[in-house]
C-alpha cells in the first residue's frame, strides 16, 4: 500500500472505542494499514500510541509521520532496541523501552502512560494505539497471558473512547486468531492476490464485507 493509496476503511469511519484487529500474511501491508488506521486525516488534535515489537522506534517514527504528518502527539514503545543492544537507549516524553516483547506488563504500564497523557492534554481531541504485530508478543509467551493483555488494552481503549489497532500474522500456531479476535469489534483481512492487496471486514459496519484493492 503506497502512502497515497485510497483505501476503504479509515479511523473517521469507526465509532469512538472500536478496537481492530488486523489479520494477514507475511507482506501483504499490514503496517501500512495500521498506520493509516491509527491516524485521523484532517484532526489536527489527534494523538497516537504504537507498541513496535519488529522495528525499532525512529523507524516506527519515520513511517508513521510519513503516513499522518498532522499528529499533535506520538508516543512509541519500543520493544526491540533494548533486546538488541542498540547501545544505550534512553527514554524520552515520546520513548519508552521493554526488554522484549514478552514483557506484557511493561507494555501495558507504559502503552497506558501515553493514554493516560493524552487524556489529560487539552490540545489533543482524539486519540488511538496501536501494536504491530502480535505475533512476536506470541513468540515470547503463550497464547492464555496474551488473551489477558489484550483485554486489559482493548478495555481501556473502548473506555477512554479511542481507536484500537492491533495486527497479527497469519497463519497463526494453537488456534491463536480464533481466541484473540473474540476481544475485538472487528476482523480486518488482508491478503494478496492476482488483482494486487485486498482487504476485507468482519464485525463493524464500517468497510468493505467483500474482497477490495487497497
Amino acid at each position: 500500500m503506497s502512502e497515497r493509496a485510497e483505501v476503504p476503511l479509515d479511523a473517521a469511519s469507526l465509532a469512538p472505542g472500536t478496537n481492530l484487529l488486523v489479520a494477514g500474511p507475511a507482506m501483504t501491508g499490514k503496517r501500512q494499514l495500521l498506520y493509516h488506521l491509527l491516524g485521523h486525516s484532517g484532526e489536527a488534535d489527534h494523538a497516537t500510541s504504537i507498541v513496535t515489537t519488529r522495528k525499532a522506534a525512529d523507524t516506527v517514527e519515520r513511517e508513521y509521520r510519513a503516513v499522518d504528518p498532522d499528529v499533535t502527539r506520538l508516543g512509541i514503545v519500543d520493544c526491540v532496541s533494548r533486546q538488541r543492544g542498540f547501545g544505550t537507549v534512553e527514554e524520552s516524553p515520546t520513548r519508552r523501552y521493554v526488554g522484549n516483547a514478552g514483557d506484557l506488563t511493561g507494555i501495558g504500564i507504559r502503552t497506558s502512560e501515553f493514554m493516560r497523557r493524552f487524556q489529560a492534554d487539552d490540545t489533543v481531541d482524539t486519540a488511538s494505539v496501536g501494536l504491530h504485530t502480535s505475533s512476536t508478543v506470541l513468540m515470547y509467551t503463550e497464547l492464555r497471558r496474551v488473551f489477558q493483555f489484550y483485554h486489559v488494552m482493548t478495555g481501556r481503549v473502548e473506555s477512554a473512547g479511542y481507536t484500537g489497532v492491533f495486527v497479527i500474522d497469519t497463519p497463526t500456531a494453537d488456534n491463536a486468531l480464533a481466541v484473540l479476535k473474540q476481544l475485538f469489534d472487528g476482523l480486518v483481512e488482508v491478503r494478496e492476490s492476482e488483482d494486487g492487496r485486498q482487504l476485507r471486514v468482519r464485525g463493524i459496519e464500517a468497510g468493505p464485507r467483500q474482497w477490495t484493492g487497497f
